[in-house]
């Protein structure tokens, strides 16, 4: 049965793929757009399958169990030689670090757990035991010379505080050609101040600053909340005080963590009359179904002269394509009777509060 729904799951994933790639490669105008994706030990995130078959895509995975599960897990995509699992650990700078890992894989990281930090808790299943690894890492820039790669067009990391750090390891023009970055920052002190459990963490200002530094602008945020625990117990209060289940409605979760997605600003591409660029752009912004925002842009460019009339008539029907194949629903249309149906799934309390990470699925209190 397990089996059986994985491939129903896989196949309905993949269902639009060869009509979408064909639309984006049509986009890029078959130039080529290379994905890094750091953190993801279960696989591409749900909403960067979207990038399946038109980007290549470098996956970091340096536990080598890992490692092996990622690449069986690519090796059952029809665009297999499009993924690049590196059993690599990267940092700032090449040399040996300490790994610590959790008891938890995904919770594993460079920076050590502060024991008094108010969010571990002496009996936190997910983070203990602890054990402390040596692993050898590796600046990004260096890693991206051995493979012959000259730029980044994307790029997601979830390192578990790593982010600014790995960040850092890009030289200044492969920097400067991002077209989109999500990273994931701890938010519970605020913009200026992290109060994250790993001594060292940055805060969000810190990543801001970088990254707008680099003609990066802030598109958009998902947040993570957290419901308070007890000793590590997140379902203490639910289960003991308030007798109702772990996520009921009645007991709202704090903000925890967000992963902020950053892009090109458009503006400096037109300004350098960037077709290339601009393309780039336009598909990875509708990766995260910025379908009206990759709109507007091909308007402004054309407005500009950057792009020629028919060019951007080409580029907007794509665009319009694109969306009608992944993301149109009929019960989305603007008719009366459509109208009346979302009405009363909003008074029901039925949302449809769910955009680039609508198919991750994630209940109250994450997405």
């Amino acid at each position: 049965m397990r089996k059986m729904i994985e491939s129903f799951r896989w196949a309905w994933r993949r269902r639009h793929a060869a009509r979408r790639v064909a639309l984006q490669q049509r986009i890029l105008q078959q130039q080529s757009m290379i994905g890094l994706d750091a953190g993801a030990a279960e696989g591409l995130q749900p909403h960067w399958w979207a990038y399946e078959g038109a980007v290549q895509m470098y996956c970091f995975e340096p536990h080598p169990q890992s490692a092996d599960r990622l690449r069986r897990l690519y090796d059952r995509s029809p665009f297999r030689r499009m993924f690049h699992v590196l059993p690599v650990a990267l940092a700032g700078q090449t040399g040996e670090r300490t790994l610590y890992m959790l008891n938890a894989p995904t919770g594993s990281s460079l920076y050590p757990l502060d024991p008094k930090s108010e969010f571990v808790g002496e009996r936190n299943a997910y983070v203990y035991p602890i054990r402390e690894l040596p692993v050898a890492v590796r600046k990004l820039s260096e890693v991206l010379d051995e493979q012959r790669i000259q730029r980044v067009d994307i790029a997601k990391l979830d390192v578990q505080g790593a982010e600014l750090e790995i960040l850092r390891g890009l030289d200044p023009q492969r920097a400067a050609n991002l077209t989109l970055v999500e990273v994931e920052v701890n938010i519970v002190g605020g913009i200026n101040r992290s109060l994250s459990p790993y001594i060292g963490a940055p805060s969000w200002s810190e990543l801001d600053q970088f990254l707008t530094a680099h003609g990066l602008r802030l598109l958009d945020v998902s947040v993570a909340r957290s419901h308070r625990g007890r000793s590590g117990d997140s379902d203490w209060y639910q289960r003991e005080v308030f007798r109702v289940y772990d996520n009921s409605p009645g007991v709202s979760a704090a903000a925890w963590e967000v992963d902020a997605v950053y892009v090109r600003d458009y503006r400096a591409l037109i300004a350098a009359a960037d077709q290339a660029a601009l393309r780039r752009l336009i598909v990875a912004l509708g990766g995260y179904r910025f379908f009206s925002e990759a709109y507007f842009i091909v308007e402004e460019s054309a407005a500009a002269g950057v792009f020629t009339a028919a060019a951007a008539s080409e580029l907007q029907r794509d665009i319009l394509s694109w969306h009608r194949l992944v993301a149109r629903r009929a019960w989305h249309g603007r008719s009366r009777l459509w109208g009346l149906w979302r009405n009363l799934l909003t008074r029901l309390g039925v949302s449809q509060l769910r955009r680039w990470k609508q198919y991750m699925w994630f209940q109250y209190p994450n997405g």
